[in-house]
């Protein structure tokens, strides 16, 4: 059996534990993903070697409690602090983008009232991207299951109810028919999923990997922002034509108009990334709902 780990990861403040749980709750995938109003867990590891990674926050002591099997099941410590560090982005200094944000009178109010929030981002590229397209004009608890049924059509079972996220190659190798979705979707789908299999996880931090994405039939400026703004060190990504940023800077009748909308993220390059996951969260906020995004 292997043995436990625990070890700790410092975090920049202010941080928004909360609202990076919040936001990964609604969206954890079924058998891969546990989030509490306390803990994000999930599976890690191997068929033979099955790990349950654990993610706590030490309020006290401004530090991440990580809890994992030791390394020697195939997954090193080293990678597992990278992909915490990733998923929970510790090591942001969100004060000088948040000055920035602040200096807009559509975002002063909002910006003031959630200091350390983060975009939150997740233990792979891919996953990120998956969720992206099966999400794709459908709510939030919809685009849930989809991700749950593909774990179960491709993913590798660690146990009764525990499995592990598929990966790009065996997305390709399995038969998307089954998962429910429109064709065109499954297409789009087995494409990135080709994408990934072929460039790797590393493939978002290539300087043209936006129009890469962009050539994959049935992803468009909104998905492939959505997947960057997640996945990559560039803040500056964001969802273009967003429907909830949209009705956040709408009158509260009508919607903000794409053209309009673009003119006004310019303004908040280079961080055009912060000034979506604010107002996804301050709109949510006001509406008291989990409607955000994908």
């Amino acid at each position: 059996m292997a043995q436990s780990s625990s070890f700790t990861l410092p975090v920049q403040t202010p941080f928004d534990w909360e609202s990076l749980l919040a936001f990964l709750r609604v969206r954890a995938t079924p058998g891969v993903e546990t989030v509490t109003d306390s803990a994000y867990q999930r599976t890690i590891g191997s068929q033979d070697q099955p790990q349950t990674l654990n993610v706590t926050y030490d309020h006290e002591n401004v530090c991440l409690r990580v809890d994992c099997s030791a390394e020697a099941s195939g997954v090193s410590l080293s990678a597992i602090k990278a992909r915490v560090r990733e998923i929970f982005k510790i090591d942001v200094s969100t004060s000088p983008i948040e000055k920035l944000l602040s200096r807009s009178s559509q975002l002063a109010a909002i910006v003031r009232q959630q200091p350390g929030l983060r975009v939150p981002g997740g233990w792979s590229s891919f996953e990120i991207a998956v969720r992206a397209v099966l999400g794709q004009q459908i709510s939030v608890p919809a685009a849930t299951t989809f991700m749950g049924r593909l774990v179960r059509l491709a993913g590798t079972q660690q146990s009764e109810t525990a499995w592990l996220f598929p990966t790009a190659a065996q997305v390709v190798g399995c038969d998307l028919s089954r998962l429910g979705v429109p064709r065109q979707r499954q297409e789009t789908l087995r494409s990135l999923a080709a994408f990934f299999a072929e460039h790797g996880d590393g493939c978002v931090a290539q300087p043209d990997i936006k129009e890469k994405l962009l050539r994959i039939k049935g992803i468009g400026k909104w998905t492939a922002g959505y997947i960057l703004m997640r996945s990559c060190q560039d803040y500056d990504h964001w969802p273009e034509g967003d429907l909830v940023v949209r009705k956040a800077l709408g009158d509260g009748k009508t919607q903000m108009n794409a053209a309009h909308l673009k003119k006004i993220f310019n303004q908040w390059s280079p961080y055009r990334g912060y000034a979506t996951i604010h107002l996804w969260r301050g709109y949510v906020s006001s509406k008291n709902s989990n409607a955000a995004h994908k």
